[in-house]
């Protein structure tokens, strides 16, 4: 038979009521917590899955973050390019008006002060910042101004790059959130000009349609003039050589005569002639890229400049300025209604991976809701025997620890 002493018999009663005591309260804690894993130990494999599945969350949180972001950038860009482009509308509505008839040089100064007036506005509207002071379109140099002016060259310099900011908004999603300027402003073809004169031969050189001239220049240009000033004639050929007619009923150019001021016409150009000299002239041209600042701002200085009363050439002029605006502002409104469609279909990929996102977030709580919250039912009935359990070793240990020899002998 083995024996228990007295010490054994309090030790291991004691334990007994510590155990129970700890399982009652770690049950008592989770109905509280609502939670089945308290620390690591209570389920190592349920706590790794955990770890894992708030990782997922935290990502899935911060695209939507990211969307938010995104959202309010392209947003700021779309509301920025249409009130760009309600200013070019502006600006063409005023082209139109400067070139009528009924307008007196006078009266085109009026418009001017207009253009200038807009010209600040879109000067404004392309260095936009957003909520953070970067600027909208500088492209990755975001603390730096979109557009300057250069007065040493009279004109608009872009002063971003041609990077384009990306941001991640889903598991394998990317969006850019900001378009660079010199993709929208820059980035626009510009019309066929007159390339400066190396000589004296033509004091005016003024292109009054362009879409005849530049459609010469691409299949039979550049156009070259040839003087004989002892014969006082001049002829106009094309790169091969070949004839270039002009006039109703057209007539070639060759061999005709001239006098100091004369002026040359065909294929949309026409030339002033000035002291030419004996030999041949190529008529260059230029194919430049422009953007909205920059044409606006040639328009006013050319409908400033330009005197239809006193200059023979003065009404030419003016319907090359207005002309070449005409076909400028067309190229940037297609550029401005590229974008801005972009900009939507952006944004609607924006909403769909969000509703994707929050799809994500929810069935991932869901699998951590599985793991780790407590099934209340099972518990209390656990905390139910639990404590009885206890209940019981406080009243078998007041009962055993009454129990001596002595008390057997009394």
């Amino acid at each position: 038979m083995m024996r228990i002493s007295t010490a054994q018999i309090f030790s291991r009663s004691t334990e007994n009521i510590n155990t129970a005591n700890s399982s009652l309260y770690k049950t008592q804690e989770q109905l509280s917590t609502g939670q089945r894993i308290l620390q690591p130990s209570d389920d190592p494999v349920g706590t790794a899955q955990l770890i894992k599945l708030d990782k997922e969350v935290a990502k899935a949180e911060q695209y939507q973050d990211n969307i938010d972001v995104s959202r309010r950038r392209l947003s700021l860009e779309e509301t920025t390019l249409d009130a760009v482009n309600l200013a070019t509308v502006r600006i063409k509505e005023l082209a139109i008006q400067a070139n009528s008839g009924a307008v007196s040089d006078n009266d085109r100064q009026l418009i001017v002060s207009e253009l200038d007036e807009i010209e600040n506005q879109l000067f404004g509207l392309l260095n936009t910042q957003d909520v953070q002071g970067e600027y909208l379109f500088s492209g990755h140099a975001g603390f730096d101004a979109a557009y300057s002016y250069d007065g040493a060259t009279d004109s608009y310099v872009y002063n971003g790059d041609q990077g384009t900011r990306s941001i991640q908004v889903g598991a394998n999603t990317n969006i850019i959130s900001t378009d660079s300027g010199f993709n929208v402003f820059e980035n626009v073809a510009s019309q066929l000009t007159l390339a400066p004169a190396s000589g004296a031969e033509f004091s005016e050189r003024v292109i009054t349609n362009f879409g005849t001239f530049e459609a010469f220049t691409d299949s039979r240009g550049p156009a070259i003039i040839s003087f004989d000033t002892a014969a006082g004639t001049y002829s106009v050929e094309g790169s091969q050589g070949d004839p270039v007619f002009s006039g109703n009923p057209a007539i070639a150019l060759t061999d005709i005569s001239y006098q100091q001021g004369d002026v040359i016409e065909f294929e949309g150009v026409s030339l002033e002639i000035d002291n030419p000299a004996d030999g041949s002239v190529t008529l260059e041209t230029d194919t430049e890229r422009t953007n909205v600042l920059n044409m606006v701002h040639q328009l006013s200085a050319a409908l400033s400049d330009t005197d239809t009363v006193n200059d023979s050439l003065g009404s030419e002029k003016l319907n090359e300025a207005v002309n070449r605006a005409l076909l400028q502002i067309d190229t940037i409104e297609n550029k401005n209604i590229e974008v801005r469609g972009s900009i939507g279909g952006r944004i609607n990929t924006l909403e769909a991976q969000e509703s994707v996102n929050s799809e994500y977030i929810i069935y991932t709580n869901e699998a951590q809701s599985a793991i780790r919250d407590l099934d209340y039912a099972e518990a209390i009935s656990q905390f139910t025997l639990q404590e009885t359990a206890l209940n019981a070793a406080y009243g078998s240990f007041a009962k055993i620890q009454g129990l001596s020899l002595f008390n057997y002998i009394n």
